[in-house]
């Protein structure tokens, strides 16, 4: 909060759409009967769609990586050097990559270093590859 306003997301139970607002305040208790942490955020609220004391579920973005590097998650992998992955090269070979991971969420992580942008990771099959090995590129099929 010392950099600028965090940018805060709530959205109201029972609806789907979000409101934006800023972060004005975070209290440091935790409730122990919902495991909730009560914030106080600003909207502009021109719907009238939030009301005081209202459960919502409440997204805080805390910073922004911008033109960072994302991998889907299980292209990572994790050997006895660290965290790597398979990067097909122009001759269509898998090369192992030591990747430094940022932070993942879910299907991403962000990549602090080890792969480039544009680079194509291997995301299913990494058993059967080695280093130097010659690899076919096949797309999953629509609707999976």
């Amino acid at each position: 909060m010392a950099g600028g306003r965090l940018q805060i997301e709530a959205t109201p139970y029972g609806d789907t759409v979000p409101e934006a607002g800023y972060l004005s305040f975070v209290d440091n208790t935790v409730d122990n009967t919902t495991g909730t942490i009560k914030l106080k955020g600003t909207f502009a609220n021109t719907d009238h769609r939030l009301w005081p004391g209202q459960f919502s579920t409440v997204s805080l973005r805390l910073s922004e990586d911008e033109n960072a590097t994302v991998v889907p998650t299980q292209a990572v992998q994790t050997g006895q050097a660290g965290d790597f992955v398979f990067v097909i090269n122009s001759d269509q070979r898998a090369e192992s990559r030591p990747v430094k991971v940022a932070r993942a969420l879910g299907a991403e992580s962000v990549i602090a270093k080890g792969v480039e942008p544009g680079e194509t990771v291997v995301t299913d099959g990494q058993l059967r590859l080695i280093p130097g090995i010659k690899v076919q590129i096949k797309t999953a099929p629509q609707g999976n």
